[in-house]
Protein backbone atom coordinates (compact mmCIF):
# COMPACT_ATOMS: atom_id res chain seq x y z
CA UNK A 1 0.00 0.00 0.00
CA UNK A 2 1.14 3.69 -1.07
CA UNK A 3 0.25 5.74 1.30
CA UNK A 4 -0.55 9.99 0.20
CA UNK A 5 1.59 12.73 -0.12
CA UNK A 6 5.52 12.39 -1.46
CA UNK A 7 5.61 16.04 -1.77
CA UNK A 8 7.12 18.51 -4.31
CA UNK A 9 7.91 21.31 -2.14
CA UNK A 10 8.14 22.14 1.53
CA UNK A 11 4.91 23.59 2.82
CA UNK A 12 5.26 26.03 6.24
CA UNK A 13 2.85 26.72 8.21
CA UNK A 14 1.82 26.99 11.71
CA UNK A 15 0.95 24.43 14.76
CA UNK A 16 -2.79 25.11 15.90
CA UNK A 17 -4.75 28.52 15.80
CA UNK A 18 -3.20 31.54 15.78
CA UNK A 19 -4.53 34.49 18.17
CA UNK A 20 -5.23 36.65 14.90
CA UNK A 21 -7.09 33.82 13.35
CA UNK A 22 -11.36 33.99 13.35
CA UNK A 23 -11.52 31.30 15.55
CA UNK A 24 -15.02 31.80 16.30
CA UNK A 25 -16.01 31.19 12.78
CA UNK A 26 -14.78 27.69 12.74
CA UNK A 27 -11.91 25.68 11.84
CA UNK A 28 -12.66 25.69 7.53
CA UNK A 29 -12.10 29.76 8.38
CA UNK A 30 -8.96 29.16 10.22
CA UNK A 31 -7.52 27.25 7.11
CA UNK A 32 -8.57 30.09 5.03
CA UNK A 33 -7.07 32.64 6.66
CA UNK A 34 -3.91 30.87 6.92
CA UNK A 35 -4.07 30.68 2.78
CA UNK A 36 -4.37 34.33 2.43
CA UNK A 37 -1.34 35.04 5.13
CA UNK A 38 0.40 33.36 2.34
CA UNK A 39 0.64 29.92 4.06
CA UNK A 40 0.12 26.59 2.63
CA UNK A 41 -0.08 24.03 5.55
CA UNK A 42 -1.14 23.58 9.29
CA UNK A 43 -1.50 21.56 11.93
CA UNK A 44 -4.54 21.25 13.97
CA UNK A 45 -4.19 20.53 17.97
CA UNK A 46 -6.37 17.12 19.14
CA UNK A 47 -3.68 17.21 22.37
CA UNK A 48 -6.65 17.25 25.09
CA UNK A 49 -9.51 16.19 22.97
CA UNK A 50 -10.48 15.65 19.07
CA UNK A 51 -12.15 18.70 18.54
CA UNK A 52 -13.33 18.36 15.12
CA UNK A 53 -16.51 17.32 14.89
CA UNK A 54 -17.30 14.71 11.43
CA UNK A 55 -19.36 17.17 9.85
CA UNK A 56 -16.96 20.09 10.70
CA UNK A 57 -13.69 17.93 9.33
CA UNK A 58 -15.93 17.40 5.82
CA UNK A 59 -15.98 20.93 5.62
CA UNK A 60 -12.36 20.81 6.77
CA UNK A 61 -11.56 18.47 4.11
CA UNK A 62 -12.88 20.46 1.21
CA UNK A 63 -11.12 24.01 1.83
CA UNK A 64 -7.97 21.38 2.24
CA UNK A 65 -8.74 20.02 -1.31
CA UNK A 66 -9.73 23.50 -3.12
CA UNK A 67 -6.25 25.13 -2.02
CA UNK A 68 -3.98 21.75 -1.79
CA UNK A 69 -3.87 22.68 1.97
CA UNK A 70 -1.64 19.42 3.60
CA UNK A 71 -3.18 19.42 6.90
CA UNK A 72 -1.78 17.20 10.01
CA UNK A 73 -3.06 16.86 13.30
CA UNK A 74 -1.42 16.20 16.72
CA UNK A 75 -2.61 14.08 18.57
CA UNK A 76 -3.39 13.12 22.65
CA UNK A 77 -0.68 14.13 25.17
CA UNK A 78 -2.69 10.89 26.83
CA UNK A 79 -0.80 8.32 24.99
CA UNK A 80 2.02 5.65 26.26
CA UNK A 81 2.29 2.68 24.14
CA UNK A 82 4.70 1.07 26.88
CA UNK A 83 3.02 1.94 29.23
CA UNK A 84 3.33 -0.39 32.52
CA UNK A 85 -0.58 -0.24 33.16
CA UNK A 86 -1.75 -2.62 30.53
CA UNK A 87 -5.52 -0.89 30.31
CA UNK A 88 -3.77 2.43 29.95
CA UNK A 89 -1.81 1.25 26.83
CA UNK A 90 -5.56 0.13 24.81
CA UNK A 91 -6.17 3.42 25.71
CA UNK A 92 -3.62 4.96 23.92
CA UNK A 93 -4.21 2.83 20.81
CA UNK A 94 -7.70 4.17 21.29
CA UNK A 95 -6.74 7.73 20.93
CA UNK A 96 -4.38 7.06 18.47
CA UNK A 97 -7.18 5.64 16.38
CA UNK A 98 -9.44 8.49 17.02
CA UNK A 99 -7.36 11.65 16.41
CA UNK A 100 -6.16 9.19 12.78
CA UNK A 101 -9.80 8.71 12.12
CA UNK A 102 -11.00 12.64 12.46
CA UNK A 103 -7.84 14.25 10.38
CA UNK A 104 -8.62 11.76 7.46
CA UNK A 105 -11.93 12.68 7.33
CA UNK A 106 -10.47 16.09 7.27
CA UNK A 107 -8.60 15.38 4.30
CA UNK A 108 -5.08 15.49 6.42
CA UNK A 109 -2.30 13.07 5.87
CA UNK A 110 -0.58 13.01 9.39
CA UNK A 111 -1.19 12.01 12.91
CA UNK A 112 1.71 13.17 15.23
CA UNK A 113 2.01 11.57 18.86
CA UNK A 114 4.58 10.96 21.52
CA UNK A 115 4.60 7.29 21.76
CA UNK A 116 5.62 6.46 24.84
CA UNK A 117 7.80 6.37 28.50
CA UNK A 118 10.99 4.77 28.80
CA UNK A 119 10.12 3.80 32.52
CA UNK A 120 13.70 3.02 33.44
CA UNK A 121 13.94 0.32 30.45
CA UNK A 122 16.60 -0.06 27.72
CA UNK A 123 15.50 1.47 23.90
CA UNK A 124 15.38 -2.54 22.82
CA UNK A 125 12.63 -3.45 25.32
CA UNK A 126 10.54 -0.01 24.79
CA UNK A 127 11.33 0.19 20.91
CA UNK A 128 10.22 -3.46 20.71
CA UNK A 129 6.84 -2.76 22.64
CA UNK A 130 5.52 0.55 20.61
CA UNK A 131 6.19 -1.72 17.15
CA UNK A 132 4.08 -4.34 18.75
CA UNK A 133 1.42 -1.86 19.88
CA UNK A 134 1.35 0.09 16.69
CA UNK A 135 0.96 -2.75 14.67
CA UNK A 136 -2.27 -2.70 16.48
CA UNK A 137 -3.15 0.48 15.72
CA UNK A 138 -2.28 0.02 12.30
CA UNK A 139 -4.26 -3.12 11.90
CA UNK A 140 -7.44 -1.39 12.87
CA UNK A 141 -7.09 1.47 10.65
CA UNK A 142 -6.93 -0.46 7.62
CA UNK A 143 -9.82 -2.47 8.99
CA UNK A 144 -11.52 0.86 8.81
CA UNK A 145 -10.27 2.38 5.81
CA UNK A 146 -8.39 5.05 6.97
CA UNK A 147 -4.93 5.94 5.34
CA UNK A 148 -2.89 8.65 6.79
CA UNK A 149 0.70 8.50 8.08
CA UNK A 150 1.50 7.39 12.00
CA UNK A 151 4.20 9.98 12.84
CA UNK A 152 5.85 8.97 16.17
CA UNK A 153 7.70 12.42 17.34
CA UNK A 154 11.39 12.95 17.71
CA UNK A 155 10.62 13.82 21.57
CA UNK A 156 12.88 16.65 23.61
CA UNK A 157 13.12 14.66 26.97
CA UNK A 158 15.26 11.07 27.09
CA UNK A 159 12.65 9.81 29.27
CA UNK A 160 10.86 9.76 26.34
CA UNK A 161 10.58 7.58 23.33
CA UNK A 162 11.54 8.82 20.05
CA UNK A 163 15.26 9.45 19.57
CA UNK A 164 15.88 9.28 15.70
CA UNK A 165 17.35 5.84 16.02
CA UNK A 166 14.11 4.59 17.15
CA UNK A 167 12.02 6.09 14.94
CA UNK A 168 13.99 4.52 12.50
CA UNK A 169 13.04 0.97 13.50
CA UNK A 170 9.57 1.71 14.16
CA UNK A 171 9.32 3.40 10.68
CA UNK A 172 10.90 0.27 9.38
CA UNK A 173 8.70 -2.17 11.43
CA UNK A 174 5.68 -0.99 10.72
CA UNK A 175 3.75 0.42 7.12
CA UNK A 176 1.94 3.32 8.03
CA UNK A 177 4.06 4.83 10.30
CA UNK A 178 7.14 7.70 9.54
CA UNK A 179 8.52 10.03 11.84
CA UNK A 180 7.73 13.64 12.94
CA UNK A 181 11.26 15.05 12.88
CA UNK A 182 11.15 17.82 15.54
CA UNK A 183 14.51 19.44 15.12
CA UNK A 184 13.93 21.75 18.43
CA UNK A 185 13.69 18.77 20.84
CA UNK A 186 16.59 16.74 18.94
CA UNK A 187 18.38 20.10 20.08
CA UNK A 188 16.73 20.56 23.74
CA UNK A 189 17.29 16.08 24.68
CA UNK A 190 20.97 16.33 23.88
CA UNK A 191 21.86 19.38 25.78
CA UNK A 192 22.11 21.56 22.62
CA UNK A 193 23.98 19.75 20.21
CA UNK A 194 22.32 19.52 16.76
CA UNK A 195 22.31 22.85 15.60
CA UNK A 196 24.40 23.36 12.70
CA UNK A 197 24.35 23.00 9.29
CA UNK A 198 26.65 19.67 9.20
CA UNK A 199 25.20 18.08 12.48
CA UNK A 200 21.64 18.55 10.60
CA UNK A 201 22.29 17.04 7.37
CA UNK A 202 23.51 14.25 9.09
CA UNK A 203 20.43 13.44 10.28
CA UNK A 204 18.55 13.77 7.17
CA UNK A 205 21.51 11.50 5.33
CA UNK A 206 20.41 9.07 8.65
CA UNK A 207 16.70 9.34 7.67
CA UNK A 208 17.30 8.52 4.11
CA UNK A 209 19.73 5.38 4.57
CA UNK A 210 18.06 4.03 7.43
CA UNK A 211 14.17 4.23 6.50
CA UNK A 212 13.66 2.00 3.86
CA UNK A 213 11.46 2.21 0.83
CA UNK A 214 9.15 5.48 1.99
CA UNK A 215 11.08 8.01 -0.01
CA UNK A 216 11.15 9.39 3.19
CA UNK A 217 12.87 13.05 2.36
CA UNK A 218 9.73 13.79 0.03
CA UNK A 219 7.74 12.92 2.77
CA UNK A 220 9.13 14.98 5.40
CA UNK A 221 6.59 15.96 8.36
CA UNK A 222 8.41 18.26 10.86
CA UNK A 223 8.09 20.57 14.07
CA UNK A 224 10.30 23.83 14.62
CA UNK A 225 10.56 26.22 17.64
CA UNK A 226 12.78 28.27 19.84
CA UNK A 227 13.26 26.42 22.73
CA UNK A 228 14.71 26.23 26.38
CA UNK A 229 15.78 23.06 27.62
CA UNK A 230 17.85 21.82 30.63
CA UNK A 231 19.49 18.95 32.08
CA UNK A 232 16.61 17.22 31.31
CA UNK A 233 15.63 17.90 28.22
CA UNK A 234 12.86 20.18 26.98
CA UNK A 235 11.41 22.61 28.94
CA UNK A 236 9.23 25.08 26.67
CA UNK A 237 9.10 26.75 23.31
CA UNK A 238 10.25 30.05 23.03
CA UNK A 239 10.03 32.57 20.80
CA UNK A 240 12.58 31.51 17.64
CA UNK A 241 14.29 35.21 18.12
CA UNK A 242 15.15 34.19 21.97
CA UNK A 243 16.64 31.29 21.47
CA UNK A 244 19.78 29.95 19.91
CA UNK A 245 18.60 27.93 17.23
CA UNK A 246 20.34 28.57 14.57
CA UNK A 247 16.95 28.31 11.93
CA UNK A 248 18.78 29.52 9.05
CA UNK A 249 21.37 26.71 8.72
CA UNK A 250 18.78 24.29 9.23
CA UNK A 251 16.77 25.25 5.94
CA UNK A 252 19.87 25.37 3.95
CA UNK A 253 20.66 21.68 5.02
CA UNK A 254 17.07 20.74 4.08
CA UNK A 255 17.21 22.62 0.90
CA UNK A 256 20.60 21.11 0.02
CA UNK A 257 19.30 17.83 1.22
CA UNK A 258 15.91 17.94 -1.45
CA UNK A 259 13.98 17.82 1.32
CA UNK A 260 9.94 18.05 0.44
CA UNK A 261 6.86 18.08 2.86
CA UNK A 262 5.41 20.03 5.77
CA UNK A 263 7.11 22.12 8.58
CA UNK A 264 4.81 23.13 11.20
CA UNK A 265 6.41 26.13 13.92
CA UNK A 266 5.60 25.69 17.06
CA UNK A 267 5.81 29.22 18.91
CA UNK A 268 4.08 30.94 21.69
CA UNK A 269 1.11 32.13 20.52
CA UNK A 270 1.60 35.86 20.92
CA UNK A 271 4.62 35.41 18.34
CA UNK A 272 3.37 32.61 15.97
CA UNK A 273 2.57 34.63 13.32
CA UNK A 274 6.14 36.29 13.17
CA UNK A 275 7.77 33.03 13.45
CA UNK A 276 5.90 31.27 11.17
CA UNK A 277 6.90 34.23 8.58
CA UNK A 278 10.53 34.28 9.73
CA UNK A 279 10.96 30.48 9.08
CA UNK A 280 9.57 31.04 5.70
CA UNK A 281 11.93 34.00 4.81
CA UNK A 282 14.54 32.19 5.51
CA UNK A 283 13.15 28.89 3.46
CA UNK A 284 12.87 31.29 0.22
CA UNK A 285 16.56 32.56 0.88
CA UNK A 286 18.37 29.14 1.58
Amino acid sequence: MIYPNTFTKLHIGPSGNPAEAPVNDGQPAVIEWCHEQGWDTMELAFVHQVYLKEKQAEQVAAVVHQHGFPLSAHGSYYINLASLEQPKIGASRGRIVQGAQRIHQAGGHSLVYHSAFMSNRDSAEVTQIVIEQTRKVEAELKEKEIKVWLRPELTGKPTQHGDVAELIKVANAVEMVLPCIDWSHLYARTGGAYNSYEEWCGVLDQLERGIRNKNVLQRMHMHFSGIEYGPRGEKRHLPLMTSGLRYKELMQALKQAGAAGTMVIEAPRECLVEDVDRVRDAWEKA
